[in-house]
């Protein structure tokens, strides 16, 4: 599922779509209304959508999250909200929230969990109805306002399908592999395969996962997160008494369960 089916999924209605504009350019739409242009800062273009429930609807964040720079109370887009999610590779920006903010710099956020309700602020006053405008990027920080504002990328293409294990331990150590295994951007079966390891390589590793009969790692790959099935997981049998797929070089098991 893509971001704006989710929130269609939720009740909102798409009023403003960058794919259905006249000028047939994704995010062209240069909106004018008595004269005055809406789009005028980025160029004529809107790389967003708009949707609509109601006034002060709760808006749901679309995908898991950190509340992250270019939230402003008083920023182009009025009061806003940024949620930025590293392993997803994307960052999406809520606008013309109502005011004061829900969330704060640093939170952590989950799919579903409100961050701001429906309103009509921003930057200049203009008058505007009511509406949500979410607009997505790239993960990764942006300079300068203007680049921030007008910068935007199809959602359509991301798949934010919530993504499950059955449980989870905050246990860190160092696995050294003696066989090749498939990388993978969550740990599952079902987990896009990034890449594979080779024999012999250490990994240090922050969080074990039992998911899909398998017992995985979350590591850290090239300054990338990642997860590899270090073993089949056995019923009746533990984690440490499991014939894994290489040696645990170190194991701290202090912070217990997730």
């Amino acid at each position: 599922m893509n971001p704006i089916a989710y929130l269609i999924s939720q009740g909102f209605k798409v009023t403003s779509d960058p794919a259905r504009y006249k000028s047939g350019i994704w995010g062209l739409r240069n909106y004018t209304v008595n004269g005055y242009n809406y789009d005028q800062y980025c160029g004529g273009y809107h790389r967003a959508f708009d949707l609509v429930k109601y006034d002060r609807a709760p808006i749901p964040a679309v995908f898991d999250g950190i509340v992250t720079a270019g939230t402003n109370n008083f920023g182009n887009f009025g009061c806003t909200v940024v949620v930025a999610n590293k392993n997803l590779g994307y960052q999406v920006i809520y606008g013309h929230l109502a005011r004061p903010l829900k969330v704060r710099l640093g939170q952590r956020v989950k799919q579903g969990e409100i961050i701001g309700f429906q309103s009509n602020t921003n930057y200049q006053n203009v008058r505007m109805d009511s509406h949500l405008h979410i607009q997505f990027q790239k993960y990764g920080y942006i300079n300068g306002e203007r680049n921030f504002v007008c910068s935007g990328i199809n959602p359509l293409t991301i798949n934010i399908a919530e993504k499950k294990y059955k449980a989870a331990w905050l246990w860190s150590g160092i696995f050294e592999t003696e066989h090749v295994i498939n990388i993978r951007d969550f740990p599952s079966l079902t987990g896009r395969k990034i890449g594979i390891t080779k024999k012999n390589v250490k990994f240090s590793f922050d969080k074990l996962y039992d998911n899909d009969g398998f017992w995985w790692l979350r590591c850290m790959d090239n300054g990338a997160q990642v997860f590899i099935a270090c073993g089949k997981k056995t019923s009746g049998v533990i984690f440490t008494k499991t014939a894994l797929y290489g040696e645990l070089k170190r194991l701290d098991t202090s912070k217990g369960k997730e």
